[in-house]
């Protein structure tokens, strides 16, 4: 993910508006304010931190809203530069959006593992910095789309596509869902094996890419999807742009079959992120409507 700091950032949007916005019944849905208190930070693999932690309040909370194979939840993380967060009542805060890899309700703990990607980042800076008994305050969870929210055929085989962004996501779902067949990684690391992480992905096929402006979207044309098949992908918002696009044109999918997500976008921040689809979902929500998936690559991030 890209989260660099943020300098100055025209939002474009008025308090009132982002506010409004923020609290409204739609995007407040489903929607718990806690606290994570840190236990452990881990090294998962040299590219993936580990952040484990029990969850204030978790035990209050229907224990059904934690049973999605993906879920979200909204950190909010030390940040004197951004844009945002005086507007919502919290400066010298970010927030920013990451997979939980794994819950277990019966003791309130909650993974959630963090692509590193550099030191000067929000987020980088709040993980290297971070030691047992720190508190994080968080909105969510929030349940972000997998293949068992689909009304596919249970015969049909599931692909996975995802970067390292996109990792703790996917994983989740092929420990969750049976059917996943196939996974296409693209993470980080120089020569990674198969072995090393096929715990993640039981019963699948990896395969790696190689770095590219668009990986994901590159290997694509040689996996094996037949007619029927689902694929989710979820990474670099261009990469997953083109994965949308040759799923629908070229294999044909029908768009129940397909689940794709821009999870981030090169050069681009989380709150440059966030400002755009505020705005998007101000204008929709004006109109009585929703920002789905499908609207959200027709935000202009």
């Amino acid at each position: 993910m890209s989260d660099a700091p943020d300098t100055g950032l025209d939002t474009g949007l008025d308090t009132a508006t982002v506010n409004a916005t923020l609290n409204s019944p739609q995007h407040r849905a489903g929607l718990n304010d806690l606290t994570l208190t840190v236990t452990a930070v881990t090294r998962r693999y040299p590219w993936l931190a580990r952040v484990t932690g029990t969850v204030e309040g978790m035990a209050a909370t229907d224990p059904e809203t934690w049973r999605h194979p993906n879920l979200a939840v909204r950190l909010a993380i030390p940040d004197p530069e951004d844009a945002l967060g005086p507007m919502i009542g919290q400066p010298g805060v970010c927030r920013r959006v990451y997979t939980l890899a794994a819950v277990d309700y019966a003791t309130s703990t909650v993974d959630i593992d963090i692509v590193i990607h550099g030191d000067t980042s929000p987020m980088m800076r709040w993980v290297a910095g971070l030691t047992p008994g720190d508190r994080v305050d968080f909105a969510g969870p929030r349940p972000h789309a997998a293949p068992v929210d689909t009304a596919v055929d249970t015969a049909s085989r599931i692909h996975l596509l995802a970067d390292g962004s996109a990792y703790p996501a996917a994983s989740a779902i092929a420990r969750s869902i049976p059917g996943v067949a196939s996974v296409i990684l693209a993470v980080p690391e120089e020569n990674p094996q198969v072995g090393t992480y096929a715990a993640d992905f039981p019963g699948a096929q990896l395969q790696f890419v190689t770095a590219s402006a668009t990986p994901l979207a590159d290997a694509l044309p040689d996996l094996p999807v037949a007619p029927g098949d689902t694929v989710w992908a979820a990474g670099e918002r261009e990469d997953i742009r083109a994965v949308r696009t040759f799923c629908l044109k070229d294999l044909g999918l029908p768009k129940s079959h397909l689940q794709v997500f821009g999870y981030w976008r090169t050069g681009k921040t989380g709150t440059d992120a966030d400002v755009a689809r505020l705005g998007a979902i101000a204008r929709l929500q004006a109109e009585g409507r929703q920002l789905t998936a499908e609207d959200d690559f027709d935000v202009d991030i």
